[in-house]
């Protein structure tokens, strides 16, 4: 009979350590529960992320369904604004001098810019002027990027591009100039009328140089920059029939291939946005129509009443509409990217709007007021009724009158 193994004592630092000895049932049994409870942790952790996942990935392709509850709840739960509408003082009013026939304003790098008969003048938020730059245009308009101005003679032969520290070039053509925009990319798209065409389009970079010439033929209606900013989408008119048809034309400026050529429009087109889903919004005379990012038309909308004016940006495209009946009102219908336009009523006479962001400021002979995109007053103030334009500029609304500019604290 073979003698047991005896246990071998060995030091180990401070501690004495067995070895040989045979384990006690009651510590294996120990053992075993660790790994089993660990096995059981692990597989809870792997169960509840994969749980999580589901229902992210449920959240996120119901989104469409839910999201317009949601948003219904918080907009029952957000009040209007009312501010006060106080006039600020200080230098405010901005004169626009004795006599100005021609005057217009926009908004460049956050500063106020005024065109008069005689200056282009670019003042800071309290009115406090920046500088001030001499022009010869008969009826100056102006158009704006976020950092360059362009001031042009709407039917005379010059225009300009100008930052707040001075003017950036100057160019006086042969032909008359029928329209002209500055895009976000400090691109110059100016439409004139020549001898051979009835429109000609030239684009000039930022430094003035010629960078693309485009014509059809046929009589450009607009000029609508794409966000990209190198690019844009021309309406030319034709008639058939005795009847306008206008027709879209993608262009980018670095190729002369053009992007698309949209189906014919029955109507004059006034204005064309290139929405953010890519769809393809055009306002025009008598209806606003919607065609595919390749030109093709998928809806149109007639109009019910009379249009007051119109105002886009990629995400959002409003547009004003007087009452149908004859009781003071107005409509404002709100279109957002990839969803169906919806329609509100304004117990008010609309004179004009602007989009800013995803919401619609809104004037009228009794108030500016801030829609957000379903509709809904978020902001409102009494403002005078002799007003006739406005911007706004980081929490303040300048109004252009027929004699100055005011400015009020607007919260939206």
């Amino acid at each position: 009979m073979q003698a047991e193994p005896a246990a071998v004592l060995r030091k180990k630092g401070s501690e004495s350590v067995m070895e040989n000895e045979p384990q006690k049932p009651f510590q294996t049994d120990i053992r075993k529960e660790r790994r089993k409870k660990k096995l059981m942790q692990n597989v809870k952790k792997i169960v509840l992320v994969g749980v999580i996942l589901v229902l992210a990935a449920s959240i996120f392709l119901t989104r469409e369904i839910w999201s317009s509850y949601v948003y219904d709840i918080m907009e029952k739960t957000q009040e209007t604004i009312v501010n006060n509408g106080e006039l600020a003082s200080g230098k405010f009013p901005i004169s626009l001098g004795e006599g100005s026939t021609s005057s217009t304003f926009t908004v460049c790098d956050e500063d106020l810019v005024v065109a008069t008969d005689t200056y282009i003048t670019f003042y800071k938020k309290n009115a406090d002027e920046i500088n001030s730059i001499q022009h010869t245009h008969s009826n100056p308009m102006l158009s704006a990027s976020s950092s360059m101005v362009l001031a042009y003679d709407l039917n005379g032969y010059s225009f300009s591009v100008m930052t707040k520290k001075g003017e950036v070039f100057k160019k006086t053509l042969d032909n008359v100039i029928i329209s002209a925009k500055i895009s976000e990319s400090n691109y110059v798209a100016v439409v004139t009328e020549t001898d051979k065409y009835p429109s000609y389009l030239t684009v000039y970079d930022s430094k003035g140089n010629e960078c693309y010439k485009w014509a059809n033929g046929q009589r450009i209606l607009s000029v609508d920059f794409i966000s990209s900013g190198d690019a844009a989408i021309v309406s030319t008119l034709n008639a058939e029939g005795g009847l306008p048809v206008t027709t879209l034309n993608g262009i980018r400026f670095s190729s002369s291939q053009q992007l698309f050529i949209s189906d014919k429009i029955n109507s004059l087109v006034y204005g064309v946005q290139k929405m953010s889903d890519n769809s393809i919004w055009a306002v025009c005379q008598d209806r606003y129509v919607k065609l595919s990012s390749e030109g093709k038309i998928e809806k149109e909308y007639l109009y019910e009443s009379e249009l007051i004016d119109f105002s886009s940006n990629a995400d959002n495209l409003s547009i004003a509409f007087k009452s149908v009946s004859e009781d003071g009102t107005s409509r404002l219908v709100l279109i957002e990217s990839d969803s169906e336009p919806a329609e509100i009523n304004i117990d008010e006479k609309i004179k004009t709007i602007k989009t800013y962001l995803s919401h619609t400021f809104v004037l009228s002979d009794k108030t500016i007021s801030a829609y957000n995109a379903r509709g809904k007053s978020i902001s409102m103030a009494s403002v005078k009724n002799d007003y006739v334009d406005f911007v706004y500029i980081n929490g303040s609304i300048f109004f252009m009158g027929y004699r100055d500019i005011n400015k009020i604290d607007f919260k939206y």
